[in-house]
């Protein structure tokens, strides 16, 4: 009841609509229990069918709720039409009520579904910001489909909870209560004899709940399996395509709906298991109330006419009972979907900001390691790192794949914290410094570029909106990529598909270096920013990252070593180790890694 207690707590700032609501709901099942109280005397007063109970006076033959009713009508004239026309007082007084009941529904499940829906905005908003400023540790371990799973299959399973679901269960809820009075209010020993079963109606709904929810957590666990899948094929279409793996990759499909369907299916069968109990123990109860009722009023113990009232107000308990159990089915997968929610929304963060964290001042000095240790799920990456950046400083760090390259520079804007060691900025530990006074000094190019769905100019302006365009533009020089925006079709306004699908690679690597000039840090993290380009798209891209560099600190990243010539000291990696430091001349005469990396690639002696 944890993930219930916290979506009530969603629902405060909405209490006033959800009262309301509930109220007009309530107001609606007590209506219902009105009609079904008048049964009796709308048989007696239609059909003259009352019998009276021995030593009894007998009733009236008329129905006393309308005569009440008559003397409040306003209009004399209304008035005296249901005096002569006594057989259209029932069908009026139905209909008034039934418009009330109508009126009442209307407002009642509208306001509850307007609350319900604003709860599901809030919460669906607060888990995307909990995602959003997890670490890069966080996507590593959830793929992009259980992600997208979770905000949106499992948040839109609540919505029904917060909305129909919990509109039912105010509605069937309180017309329950109204049921057993007017059962009871009718006759209560034949009322006692049916509500013997009872306990044994409200049992399936207890003892299954527990059963229901595991089911559907399974399912929806099988659902998000499915959706990574989806998620991996589709992005990667180009290379299911390529290596002609398109069968491959839909049997792969076809077995995780498979697995949906399983666990699916297993919870189907519980569901179904409560309504065929309901059914049997219903069915004995109605069977043991009407012999025990015929006995009755053959002995004159019981008004056929209360009878109708109890058979039919119990009738509805029965269905109450029905609808209340498809509820908790639906509540219980709701609750499965919270859980899951909640446990990514309350995953804590690997990298945050201490209490009393301050912001960094501006960059003026070095970027300094010391001793600095990193590992991963238990195994080590980095290893006794010592190394100092000066400012304007241009530092690339090479070495063969899995040397620990690009986890030394991720370090620096703290998407990781090393396990040891410490890494500071003008002798500010990183780790006591805000997140967003550090991250606004550092711009970042990737091999990967990473475009949105918009236009030109918020793709170079992210998210800053009171940027002129004049400024987007000279950023967009400076990057080498103002002459083919202007040739785009709506230039700057034009939008670049997702991920940028409508710019070629290089047209969008100098987008993405436009948008880091615009930002204007002081220090650059280049990764393999120009290694999946052709000769022409590279000299371009080389020349914005020229201009982007200049006057920075930068941090380049390369595979490619004739792309780190001119850097002012290159710093060679292996295992996690720093083994050489020097300019490129400098390391090729003494012979070591680099030299023999440098061989490798150029097929030159390492002398």
């Amino acid at each position: 009841m944890r993930e219930l207690g916290r979506l009530i707590r969603y629902a405060r700032p909405y209490l006033g609509a959800m009262v309301a609501a509930s109220i007009l709901l309530a107001a609606a099942g007590a209506l219902m229990s009105a009609v079904l109280s008048a049964v009796g005397p709308l048989t007696n007063d239609l059909f003259g069918a009352a019998l009276p109970v021995a030593g009894e006076t007998p009733p009236r033959a008329n129905f006393d709720i309308l005569e009440r009713a008559r003397a409040l009508v306003p209009l004399p004239e209304l008035a005296r039409w249901l005096d002569r026309r006594s057989l259209a007082r029932a069908p009026v007084f139905l209909l008034v009520v039934f418009l009330l009941r109508a009126v009442c529904l209307y407002f009642g499940e509208y306001l509850t579904s307007r609350a319900g829906a604003r709860i599901i905005r809030d919460l669906r908003a607060d888990l995307y910001e909990a995602v959003t400023y997890q670490s890069l540790r966080f996507f590593q371990e959830h793929p992009t489909g259980v992600i997208l799973s979770r905000i949106l299959s499992d948040v839109a399973r609540l919505q029904r909870v917060t909305g129909p679901v919990l509109a039912d269960l105010v509605r069937v809820g309180t017309m329950i209560p109204f049921l057993l009075l007017v059962a009871l209010a009718a006759n209560w020993r034949i009322s006692l004899v049916a509500l013997v079963a009872l306990p044994g109606l409200g049992y399936p709904l207890l003892r299954l709940s527990r059963r229901l929810r595991a089911a559907a957590s399974r399912s929806q666990e099988s659902m998000a399996e499915a959706a990574s899948l989806l998620a991996e094929s589709v992005g990667g279409a180009k290379v299911v395509q390529g290596f002609g793996m398109e069968r491959f990759e839909i049997g792969r499909f076809r077995s995780a709906l498979e697995r949906m369907l399983r666990a699916d299916l297993k919870g189907a069968r519980t569901a179904a298991l409560a309504p065929a109990v309901l059914e049997l123990l219903g069915a004995a109860a109605g069977a043991i109330l009407f012999y025990v009722a015929a006995v009755w009023i053959r002995r004159d113990v019981l008004n056929p006419g209360d009878f109708l009232v109890v058979v039919t107000s119990l009738g509805f308990l029965f269905m109450s009972l029905r609808r209340f159990n498809q509820l908790n089915v639906e509540l219980q997968q709701g609750l499965a979907a919270a859980s899951r929610v909640f446990h990514m929304m309350d995953r804590e963060r690997d990298i945050q900001d201490r209490e009393g964290a301050r912001p960094l001042p501006a960059f003026s000095r070095e970027i300094r390691f010391e001793q600095v240790d990193f590992a991963y799920d238990g195994e080590k990456v980095l290893e006794g790192i010592e190394l100092t950046i000066r400012r304007g400083e241009v530092v690339a760090l090479v070495g063969p794949s899995g040397s620990g390259k690009t986890t030394l520079a991720h370090l620096v804007p703290r998407f990781y914290d090393p396990s040891s060691g410490r890494i500071s900025v003008d002798g500010h530990d990183l780790r006591e410094v805000t997140l967003a006074s550090l991250r606004s000094q550092i711009g970042i190019v990737t091999q990967e570029t990473v475009l949105f769905d918009d236009t030109v100019r918020n793709n170079i302006a992210y998210g800053r909106a009171d940027v002129p365009l004049e400024r987007v533009i000279e950023a967009a020089r400076a990057a080498h990529a103002h002459e083919f925006v202007e040739k785009l079709p709506r230039g700057y306004d034009t939008l670049v598909g997702e991920r940028g699908a409508r710019l070629s690679m290089g047209e969008r690597q100098r987008i993405t270096i436009a948008r880091a000039l615009l930002k204007d840090p002081p220090v650059l993290i280049l990764d393999e920013a120009t290694s999946a380009l052709d000769a022409e798209s590279e000299r371009l891209v080389q020349e914005a990252l020229d201009n982007l560099m200049r006057g920075r600190t930068c941090i380049v990243i390369a595979h490619r070593l004739a792309t780190v010539r001119r850097a002012d000291r290159i710093v060679v990696m292996e295992s996690g180790r720093i083994v050489e430091q020097g300019a490129h001349r400098e390391l090729l005469a003494r012979g070591g890694l680099y030299a023999r990396l440098h061989a490798l690639q150029f097929q030159e002696s390492p002398a």
